[in-house]
């Protein structure tokens, strides 16, 4: 009797924890008709998680990088280029509320070059075809639990459209609450078999 209790509280500990699996997942697609300034993402998470922020950065300035320049996106200008007051290295929108299966558009960034970080100066003119300008890219995405999950851009040239790929699975910890109540049952039952086995 007792041990068919303790493989009862196990299986539902068990079953609980698979309930708690959360999925994050979006495909964020940069399109390269557009020289990746412009884009969308889809939000394919479990229902009831939003995507909420969505930043869009070249990564630390450095000879060669990319770096975008004040143009027509919404959002903010983050991370400004030392020497330059028209370029940033990082776009973020907040404030998105993209609800699971929705789908979200963005463009109006104009992605240029830098030639010297220590300077400032930007090219402006040439576009990068063979992809060393996006050696630190990436896409990162907030979700409504403050949950983030971010995905490499690959180094190829910005005429290339790129499908990312982010997403996990997460399983919160128990709370101790909750640990506290299964290990205070087992005990019990733990110590209600030996105290039978006494009196045996």
């Amino acid at each position: 009797m007792n041990n068919k209790l303790i493989a009862a509280l196990i299986a539902a500990s068990i079953s609980g924890a698979g309930q708690a699996q959360t999925l994050y997942a979006a495909t964020v697609t940069l399109d390269g008709d557009w020289y990746l300034q412009a884009g969308e993402v889809m939000n394919q998470s479990d229902a009831g998680i939003s995507v909420t922020g969505v930043t869009y950065s070249m990564g630390a300035p450095e000879d060669g990088v990319g770096v975008w320049e004040d143009y027509l996106s919404d959002g903010r200008h983050a991370d400004r280029l030392a020497g330059s007051s028209t370029h940033y290295s990082t776009q973020v929108w907040n404030g998105l509320q993209l609800a699971s299966q929705s789908v979200w558009t963005f463009g109006g960034l104009d992605l240029d070059r830098i030639v010297h970080a220590s300077t400032g100066q930007v090219d402006s003119q040439n576009l990068d075809f063979g992809g060393a300008s996006l050696r630190y890219a990436s896409v990162m995405l907030t979700f409504s639990d403050g949950y983030c999950a971010e995905a490499r851009l690959a180094a190829l040239g910005w005429d290339v459209t790129q499908v990312l790929h982010i997403g996990d699975v997460v399983t919160p910890v128990p709370e101790p609450a909750q640990g506290l109540m299964l290990l205070s049952g087992l005990g019990m039952v733990l110590f209600g078999r030996r105290k039978a086995g006494r009196k045996g």
